[in-house]
């Protein structure tokens, strides 16, 4: 291996005898920045690509591990294809793999850098249990797409896992030994839940994880892990079933699509509640007059009636910021019957859609404020998304940015609200074939210049979608820059 000094790059302690430390070069382009705890045959580092002028996430996986672990010929050319082959889809949720090379008695594996924190560094800020498992369920996905095109992951290790600027779990450090397997990668996504949940890791095979800030989860005197809501009872019961589950594998949650399914029930048992609750405490903010009874069919005022509509909407969607217990959830209601009572619908065809997730979409790579995307669909429309602030308006370099709101299964969207304290703002509503599609590859369904309130935007999808990208293509110009704001997103149509 090839390692080079570097000067002017502040020094770190590398972990144990190895001789690289950050500032050195690896290969003669990578520059070595941080390095992360992980197992004896592998170094995870954050690199930067001094050619490309990028930051790649850099795994060096011994090459005896490889040879040890896989007693077939050809183990090494097993590896990269193995390697590989994890990472031409998956909704972004897995690192691409940009290149693998032999560096000495390395293999040297260079992945896309994900921006972001570690799973520990989450799990200090204990999330709540919601959070924990929207982060984890496009990774299971991701998993579960992987599997489906005979592809493993091996989701061994928290360092292995970095969390995005947008709070979804992403595996940053792609390296496939032949011993994977596909139950181990299951195992791995409950681990990673458990760890979110409670900030220790269950798994006993994957080294020192001490050194990665999580340490070793509690256990019974039989051995077996101690579920969740048993040391936090605030976790609710059914969340703590699936972490459990998958780590041991049972039936019923031994592949990863198992895994999304349980985690999409109950995100969307949260959001019936959460509108639930939506529901009740607008009736008791809208008491009617006392000295008349209501008149049956009257009517709401054109804006106060969209709005409600859109904060409905947002309280139907997913409401990231609702606390997800077991003991203060109000009771399940259904979201339609909420949103008649509030602002009915005219078109029995047109029904409220209900995202799964928003994420900030950024042609350049560098979301525009991605921690705070949920608040376009929080059901508040005091809480807001908004672009970073520009001193001129988007140009050709940057020709957009916009939020990506995905929807459980496919959709029919007809109809788009848009609550905005930035009129003048010019927003196209596009169909998305992939995540990270770029944006020549989305195609227009609606568009509207959005005035001081709710604009509503007529939507026809050619054919069923289950993600829309809405589109920024022009700023809401002001004194101090050019700048837009989502304060509430809602959507009507059909499902497919």
């Amino acid at each position: 291996m090839t390692a080079t000094p570097v000067s002017g790059v502040p020094p770190h302690s590398p972990q144990g005898p190895d001789p690289l430390a950050p500032g050195m070069l690896v290969a003669t382009r990578y520059r070595l920045l941080g390095r992360f705890a992980g197992p004896d045959w592998v170094q995870w580092w954050h690199a930067h690509d001094t050619e490309l002028r990028r930051d790649v996430s850099l795994s060096l996986v011994d090459s005896a591990h490889v040879r040890a672990t896989d007693p077939l010929p050809d183990p090494v050319v097993r590896f990269c294809r193995n390697t590989t082959g994890t990472s031409f889809s998956h909704e972004g949720r897995i690192a691409q793999v940009y290149d693998i090379a032999a560096v000495g008695n390395r293999i040297a594996v260079v992945a896309e850098w994900t921006p972001g924190w570690r799973v520990a560094d989450v799990a200090r800020t204990v999330p709540r249990p919601l959070d924990a498992a929207r982060t984890v369920r496009d990774l299971a996905a991701a998993t579960a797409d992987a599997h489906h095109f005979g592809a493993r992951i091996s989701l061994d290790h928290p360092n292995r896992v970095r969390i995005s600027r947008e709070g979804l779990a992403v595996l940053a450090f792609p390296a496939t030994l032949a011993d994977g397997s596909a139950a181990d990668d299951v195992a791995g996504l409950g681990a990673l839940l458990y760890a979110l949940l409670l900030g220790t890791w269950p798994l006993s095979s994957s080294g020192a994880t001490l050194a990665a800030g999580l340490p070793p989860a509690g256990r019974r005197g039989d051995g077996s892990v101690v579920p969740p809501h048993r040391v936090r009872p605030a976790i609710p019961r059914r969340l703590s079933d699936v972490a459990m589950n998958a780590l041991a594998r049972r039936p019923g949650m031994a592949t990863a699509q198992a895994v999304v399914d349980a985690l999409d029930r109950i995100l969307a048992d949260a959001r019936a509640r959460s509108a639930s609750a939506f529901a009740a405490t607008t009736k008791r903010a809208r008491p009617a007059p006392a000295n008349r009874a209501p008149r049956p069919n009257a009517p709401l005022p054109a804006l106060s009636g969209a709005l409600a509509l859109v904060v409905a909407l947002g309280a139907a969607g997913w409401a990231a910021g609702a606390t997800f217990t077991s003991s203060d959830a109000p009771p399940a209601a259904v979201a339609d019957s909420m949103l008649s009572q509030i602002a009915p619908v005219s078109d029995p065809l047109q029904i409220p859609l209900t995202p799964s997730s928003a994420a900030v979409y950024s042609p350049l790579r560098f979301p525009d404020n991605g921690v705070t995307a949920s608040l376009a669909v929080d059901a508040n429309p005091a809480t807001s998304w908004a672009t970073d602030r520009y001193p001129q308006q988007l140009s050709a370099t940057k020709r957009g940015v916009g939020l990506i709101v995905s929807f459980p299964g496919p959709v029919d969207l007809r109809t788009v609200l848009i609550d905005s304290p930035t009129p003048g703002t010019t927003v196209e509503i596009r169909t998305v074939p992939v995540a990270w599609a770029t944006i020549d590859r989305t195609q227009v369904i609606g568009a509207a210049t959005l005035g001081d309130g709710v604009t509503q935007i007529v939507a026809r999808t050619p054919a069923p979608t289950d993600r829309v990208l809405v589109w920024i293509s022009g700023l809401s110009g002001g004194e101090s820059g050019f700048q837009s704001r989502l304060s509430e997103i809602g959507f009507l149509g059909s499902g497919a």
